[in-house]
């Protein structure tokens, strides 16, 4: 179920069709501009968005980034020393 994105020549608009199959979307007419009814419209590459490792388990992830703050909340022993000490 892909989605495309166009971009009007006419006035410039960028808007995004959905279209049930890949076949659907090569079989259809490029749809038109949905602000100034223009057909002068073409395809342009769309981004992406990325969410996360794929396949990534929920509690994993929640599990591994409470784990890494718990560690930064960790002091050194070594700069605790230096507190104790009166050493900057």
């Amino acid at each position: 179920m892909p989605t495309y994105e166009y971009e009007c020549r006419a006035c410039g608009q960028r808007f995004s069709e959905f279209f049930r199959t890949i076949r659907s979307a090569q079989e259809s007419p490029t749809p038109p501009c949905p602000a100034c009814h223009s057909a002068d419209v073409e395809r342009i590459v769309s981004s992406f968005a990325v969410h996360g490792p794929a396949r990534a388990d929920a509690q994993q992830v929640s599990a591994e980034r409470a784990d890494a703050a718990k560690r930064a909340a960790i002091t050194p022993k070594e700069q605790i020393a230096k507190w104790r000490s009166g050493k900057k």
